[in-house]
């Protein structure tokens, strides 16, 4: 039968990584589960605790996690959530975590810490030093077998566990570790240097010691080196600019490569990650002559991205007059940002058509689109999907998007993986949420300019991203009319409500036939929130 307990739900958590939690009215063992995206996946961790524990310290880490699944022989959901859970031991608990730690400990021992350390209890900030330094380069991959541990910095020698613990292989590899001085020190370091400069404004984009910190190689999105310089150093939102949650997901030495998930944050500690694909940004790392490891972005020719999308149209507008609709499916985002001969994208994955969902490139645009089943002549980037088709999908989806040519033969410039952290909201869930909202809109029909002011709304949960109003008049082909988008940034306020400004011009002859009012949001796991007023 199920766990009969009730469940604290929705414990915050500090920028250091700690936590605190009632335990009140709990009966021991208690079991705790912390869920969020790491590297831009979803993850899920257990812990957990005795009635001794109560008012000390319990760590939630890839290390308690297999500690339980080890307890639980791997069916680690339905040991918690029925009664078995409830025999739970000191005695129990403290033999796997030894037994882990043991197994652990020349590697410990070669980042400097103890190699009896308790994994499960001993105290650390979630700031890349103690054991969060030892977890930047040891990682635990749950297999339906048990789990492999990795050293990132000796890959080639895992240590492999079956479900009770016991290894299957030789030990944990060593290379690379020590005390200091290790590839993730050097680009945990990297980091730190650039946000030395943004400490109390903005560095000139030609400063060499800004510029050395960046690749000549550097790519991200389609944008170079200069681009990106000349992004970051005009932006007065970035002074102040911070770097956290530093992951570094693999390291060629021999190489002199890196890859690392990072999230970028303003003075206030928000998000700052352009066009927040989420808070996070998957950079490669290059370690150049003098042995310093240098950003060279994601390496990418266009800005790619693909992640869940929710629509909400407003009643009264013109494309659902009488009955709010709700729209669910993936947004499929291609932006040829560095205007390279790129002439269309296949997006290819779970719940999308065998052949994959084709993007070509717009006139006077760099996004890339597809024709819009439900509207003739228009174009969108959204997948819409059934609720059946959503319910097939599972966390963490891998999906390709292949890069062709704007050739008479398209050829195949680059194919990269987009994982989407979580499925898309069941559609018939979608109008019992809360979507972001604007207040004092106006009919845009036949105006020539004008000052807007409208009111807006973020709900709790959701991060602002922009207010934008598109004008448009017709021509002789679709597209080919005069066209105006005014945008109000969001993103880099920490406010949930507020008035925005946005000043619409003529255009070239005549009024505009119409117009639109649209507010963007994003969620958690980076996926895009909207509430269109046409």
């Amino acid at each position: 039968s199920a766990n009969p307990q009730p469940v604290r739900t929705n414990i915050p958590i500090e920028a250091n990584g700690h936590y605190s939690v009632d335990v009140t009215g709990l009966t021991a063992p208690f079991a705790f589960l912390a869920t969020g995206t790491v590297g831009g996946k979803t993850v899920s961790l257990y812990a957990a605790a005795t009635s001794a524990d109560v008012g000390g310290t319990i760590n939630i880490t890839p290390f308690t996690d297999l500690i339980i699944r080890n307890i639980a022989a791997g069916a680690v959901d339905a040991y918690i959530n029925n009664r078995t859970f409830t025999g739970l031991t000191p005695a129990q608990l403290d033999a796997q975590r030894v037994a882990l730690t043991n197994q652990l400990a020349p590697a410990l021992v070669a980042m400097g810490l103890s190699g009896s350390i308790d994994l499960l209890r001993a105290v650390f900030n979630a700031d890349s030093t103690g054991l969060d330094r030892f977890m930047d380069v040891v990682k635990v991959s749950p297999t339906p077998t048990g789990a492999t541990i990795t050293n990132i910095l000796d890959a080639a020698n895992q240590l492999i566990l079956d479900t009770a613990g016991a290894s299957t292989s030789p030990a944990l590899g060593t290379g690379g570790l020590a005390t200091s001085g290790t590839p993730a020190d050097l680009i945990l370091q990297t980091f730190n240097n650039v946000a030395s400069l943004f400490v109390v404004g903005l560095p000139n984009p030609a400063d060499p010691n800004l510029v050395a910190l960046f690749s000549s190689t550097f790519l991200d999105g389609g944008d170079n080196r200069s681009s990106i310089l000349t992004d970051i150093t005009t932006n007065p939102f970035l002074i102040g600019l911070k770097f956290s949650n530093l992951v570094v997901d693999s390291v060629d030495i021999a190489a002199g490569t890196a890859q690392v998930h990072v999230t970028p944050q303003d003075a206030a500690g928000q998000c700052v990650a352009r066009d927040l694909v989420s808070c996070s940004l998957s950079w490669q790392m290059v370690k150049n002559g003098g042995g310093v490891w240098q950003i060279a972005g994601d390496q990418r020719l266009a800005q790619v991205r693909v992640r869940t999308e929710a629509r909400h149209c407003s009643a009264g507008s013109s494309n659902c007059p009488t009955a709010d609709t709700y729209e669910s499916g993936l947004g499929l985002t291609i932006k040829n940002n560095g205007l390279l001969p790129i002439g269309s994208a296949v997006v290819k994955g779970p719940a999308l058509p065998a052949q994959g969902v084709t993007l070509t490139a717009q006139p006077n645009s760099t996004e890339f689109a597809f024709p819009s089943p439900s509207c003739q002549g228009c174009t969108t980037n959204m997948f819409t999907m059934t609720d059946l088709q959503i319910a097939s999908l599972s966390p963490n989806g891998n999906y390709t998007v292949e890069l062709f040519s704007n050739a008479s033969v398209p050829a195949l410039m680059a194919a990269y993986t987009e994982v989407v952290p979580v499925p898309p909201v069941l559609n018939r869930v979608l109008p019992t949420l809360a979507f972001p909202s604007i207040t004092s809109t106006q009919n845009l029909a036949g105006i020539t300019t004008a000052t807007l002011t409208p009111s807006w709304n973020i709900p709790p949960g959701l991060w602002g991203d922009v207010i934008s109003v598109n004008m448009n008049q017709p021509g002789p082909t679709p597209g080919s009319g005069a066209t105006l988008n005014v945008l109000a940034d969001l993103h880099n306020s920490t406010a949930t409500s507020g008035t925005s400004t946005l000043v619409i011009t003529a255009p070239p002859a005549g009024s505009w036939a119409k117009g639109a009012y649209f507010i963007h949001a994003w969620d958690q796991y980076g996926g895009e929130v909207s509430t269109d007023y046409h």
